[in-house]
């Protein structure tokens, strides 16, 4: 018969958790006990080169070395304006500008980037915005896994919302 191995997860502060293996042997009565601390840390980034959020979140967070990032919409950073005038290339263009001072601010690039979400207002919009994604992502080796789903409606009536999880 095979030794069985129960895990028990005790969540601690949000940042952390602890893994407990308990292994029963056959052969003996005796149990063993090991525990592992798997504690990642968070750290909120934070960058006046992005926009400011527009709601209560931030504009990414740290969690050991999975950096995730909030979606970016065409907001100007320093006038916190609306950039593109209706224009989705231009919107998604800085969506991609945002979410890249951001990453910056992490320390990492495009080349970081492993997902990517966006969001439309007009999934018929899904070529333009594809010529514009597909630039900014041009230099990768590997190019992010991503869904691209139309939204009933974005924040600020956005046309377009960009999120990604990179790897640093």
């Amino acid at each position: 018969m095979k030794d069985l191995i129960f895990f028990f997860l005790f969540l601690l502060p949000v940042q952390s958790f602890t893994t407990t293996i308990i292994t029963t042997v056959p052969s003996r009565s005796a149990f063993q006990s090991t525990t592992f601390n798997m504690a990642k840390e968070i750290k909120e980034i934070q960058t006046n080169d992005a926009p400011a959020p527009v709601g209560p979140y931030s504009q990414a967070v740290l969690a050991g070395s999975t950096l995730y990032c909030s979606g970016s919409i065409a907001l100007d950073p320093a006038t916190g304006e609306f950039v593109g005038g209706g224009d989705v290339q231009e919107e998604a263009r800085q969506c991609l500008k945002n979410m890249d001072a951001i990453l910056k601010e992490a320390g990492a690039s495009a080349s970081n980037v492993v997902r990517c979400t966006v969001f439309l207002s007009d999934l018929n919009d899904f070529s333009k915005v594809n010529e514009i994604y597909s630039e900014y992502f041009k230099d990768n080796a590997v190019a992010p896994s991503r869904s691209c789903v139309q939204a009933a409606a974005l924040p600020k009536g956005a046309l377009v919302e960009i999120d990604c999880i990179a790897e640093l």
